[in-house]
């Protein structure tokens, strides 16, 4: 009978291993019909039943940890989808169900690893390939609001995501290319948005956002040839036009840049970009007038439009008759317009101990080889390590060998290039920066409104701007006794004018220039030939004017210019036509290029320079002295126009600046005629330059040294009163 017993029992197994499977499937039927029916809970409860039973069971695990994320539950429903995908593997939809579980908790390095696994498998059929693509459109919609958040970081996370499950994405490696530019990677941002336009020549907006690459890199040319691709491919909006401008202007080619720009503001009156942008472009032509005309109206659009106000100071430093007291208010109203509301009103709690180690901040966009580093070099390198510690914040957008050059002579330096004026100052006041220089004032790159903000207890302005940037933030500007002697300036700076005893600035030469020539060259030309190697923009119609009398006085007498993009049809045309209109005889000029190749080697085939005015020349006449060649100066009656004074005041040749127009061509006459008197000046020039205080680089850094200890001490005074 046992046997027997045992033997129905036998027999009945089978119906009873049925029984818990039939009735496993009624459960999760059950289930279905509850989460249908919007009964989570119920749902839940059914499920719990088969768990019971059966703690491993994937599609009951699957389920709850589905509804669980559908109530909101992730963290409670990750067990529940590992489980099931542990259980059976094969089961696409549990890895993809899993990995989004994971990124809903922000777990996205964990749900990245299950995805790499994932797509090892060979999960082909469609429902598998729809799931994929909505996942992959949640995480670029999800990507799309972290960028515009500036979560660049996290938003490369997502989309390093969508690559790995579609390696032909190519939104996504264009995207990915947006967030590494962004994230102050370049090199790769330039190859992924490469990627990109290889895997999809036929979207226009690739083209547009590889130009901002190449623009960041400074590498115009393509730039240009992205911007024409971008509208041949039907990318026709006023941004490209903008932009293609912009490029166009980078080049050199006005007219070109001039035309696109107009089509910009034709597709979108209210457009007070491509104004601006006019404004940039006229400036650069040496056009003042009709530049101060375009920032005006760019303004007009656009009260709260920063960069053309900023634009719009630095253009007036240009004009022919200079008002410094319209100049004045304008950059007040700057002031209390952009920076003023800005400025946070807190307590310093940097340590005020007087004779203790400063912590000296210096904030450039100009980090790079350009005329700012130029000067900053000598002076920070030779700054006392022991009394200041030095900090740079560098706003540039593509570094080179300066830059690198540069960070040698730095404690710290911090890239802020990525970073917006809060978190700026955040990080300047987390740094407790003593002392802050700005070496930008209303020139490219500069990051103004982080001073607006105040994060250091001492601003100072030096080196980048030649007048007063309006921010009543900053408290000093560094000038000398011979640009800014007392009773000149101070009544046109919202910042206090602090003199230097000597140079405001050092002149490092460049190892790459050649020697001054023994000979000057009328000597063999039997004429004098003066030059100006100075941006064309500075050179004013009255300095055109001016020249004109001198060779009209020295009838054999010649002048070699240096120009940008002359060799341009278009823009040598407008340039003969300005020399003509102001009496200057073509047959007696040289137009040559401003080109790396013509640095220096130009200085040995010119007798004598010609400073222009009212905006004098800076890093040029410092260059023209050091090639063993003198020059005339007109004295201004503002910094900007003092500059060829006090430069000739500290090289030991104040005789070679006029006080007067008629005085300034006199001793142009008098260097044409008068050629021991010229050979004098020449002989041992460069020698003479190095040993004046424009090169003595260990006495300007005392100077500043002593100037930051007084002025921390004199902020101590003000604190503790």
């Amino acid at each position: 009978m046992a046997r027997t017993g045992r033997s129905l029992s036998s027999a009945k197994s089978p119906a009873r291993e049925s029984e818990p499977s039939s009735l496993t499937d009624r459960i999760l039927r059950k289930a279905g019909a509850h989460q249908e029916a919007g009964r989570m809970r119920e749902a839940l409860a059914q499920l719990a039943r088969i768990l019971e039973r059966d703690a491993a069971h994937a599609e009951a695990n699957y389920k709850a940890g589905v509804i669980r994320s559908q109530v909101g539950e992730r963290a409670a429903a990750v067990p529940h989808l590992t489980a099931a995908l542990r259980a059976n593997p094969a089961e696409p939809r549990y890895w993809l169900s899993l990995a989004t579980a994971l990124l809903g908790l922000g777990r996205v390095a964990d749900a990245r690893a299950i995805l790499e696994r994932f797509v090892r498998e060979p999960f082909t059929d469609p429902a598998t390939q729809a799931t994929k693509a909505a996942l992959i459109g949640g995480l670029m919609n999800q990507a799309q609001v972290l960028f515009t958040d500036r979560a660049f970081a996290e938003a490369e996370a997502l989309i390093e995501i969508v690559i790995l499950l579609d390696e032909n994405h190519s939104e996504a490696i264009h995207c990915a290319g947006l967030c590494a530019a962004a994230m102050d990677r370049p090199e790769l941002a330039y190859d992924l948005m490469s990627i990109a336009i290889y895997k999809d020549g036929t979207s226009g907006h690739f083209f547009i956002n590889l130009a901002n690459i190449f623009l960041g890199r400074r590498e115009y040319e393509p730039a240009v040839e992205c911007l024409y691709k971008a509208i041949a491919l039907g990318e026709d909006g006023f941004v490209t036009h903008n932009n293609l401008g912009l490029a166009l202007h980078k080049t050199q080619r006005y007219d070109d840049a001039l035309r696109h720009l107009a089509l910009s503001i034709e597709k979108n009156p209210s457009n007070a970009l491509a104004h601006n942008n006019c404004g940039v472009v006229h400036q650069d032509m040496g056009q003042i007038e009709e530049a101060i005309a375009d920032y005006n109206r760019a303004l007009a659009l656009d009260p709260a439009n920063f960069n053309s106000h900023s634009n719009r100071l630095f253009c007036k430093l240009y004009r022919q008759e200079h008002d410094s007291d319209d100049y004045l208010a304008d950059a007040s109203a700057f002031g209390r317009s952009f920076a003023d509301p800005l400025l946070r009103r807190r307590p310093f709690r940097n340590d005020p101990t007087p004779e203790r180690r400063l912590r000296v901040g210096f904030v450039s966009g100009d980090f790079y080889e350009h005329a700012v580093a130029y000067f900053l070099e000598p002076a920070v390198a030779a700054l006392d390590r022991s009394a200041f510690e030095l900090f740079a914040y560098s706003n540039t957008t593509s570094d080179d060998g300066t830059t690198e050059r540069l960070r040698a002579h730095f404690d710290t330096w911090r890239s802020i290039r990525c970073l917006d004026d809060e978190a700026t100052c955040d990080l300047i006041e987390a740094d407790a920066i003593d002392i802050l220089v700005d070496l930008s004032g209303h020139t490219a790159g500069n990051r103004l409104l982080v001073f607006a903000r105040k994060p250091a207890p001492i601003q100072v302005s030096w080196i980048g701007y030649p007048a007063t940037t309006g921010l009543a933030a900053i408290d000093y500007r560094f000038t000398d006794r011979f640009s800014e002697p007392a009773g000149i300036g101070d009544d046109h700076n919202v910042e206090t004018l602090w003199r230097l005893p000597r140079v405001g600035a050092c002149y490092r030469g460049n190892p790459r220039a050649p020697d001054a020539v023994a000979r000057a060259p009328f000597e063999e030309n039997g004429h004098i030939t003066f030059g100006c190697f100075n941006r064309f923009t500075k050179v004013s119609d009255a300095t055109l004017q001016a020249w004109a009398e001198i060779l009209r006085r020295l009838p054999d007498a010649r002048i070699l210019f240096e120009i940008a993009s002359v060799d341009s049809e278009a823009v040598r045309a407008e340039v003969e036509a300005r020399l003509v209109r102001n009496g200057l005889p073509l047959d007696r000029l040289t137009l040559e290029p401003r080109h790396p190749r013509n640095r220096y080697v130009l200085y040995n085939r010119i007798d004598a320079g010609l400073d222009p005015f009212p905006y004098n020349g800076g890093t040029t006449s410092l260059d023209t002295l050091y090639m063993g060649v003198p020059f005339i100066a007109l004295e201004g009656d503002h910094f900007a126009a003092r500059m060829g004074h006090s430069i000739l005041n500290n090289v030991g040749l104040p005789e070679l600046s006029a006080g007067t127009v008629e005085a300034y061509v006199a001793l142009a006459v008098r260097m044409g005629e008068d050629r021991d008197w010229l050979r004098g000046l020449r002989h041992g020039l460069r020698q003479r330059m190095q040993a004046s205080p424009h090169m003595d680089n260990q006495g300007l850094a005392a100077d500043i040294g002593d100037a930051f200890r007084a002025m921390w001490r004199r902020w101590l005074d003000t604190r503790e009163a």
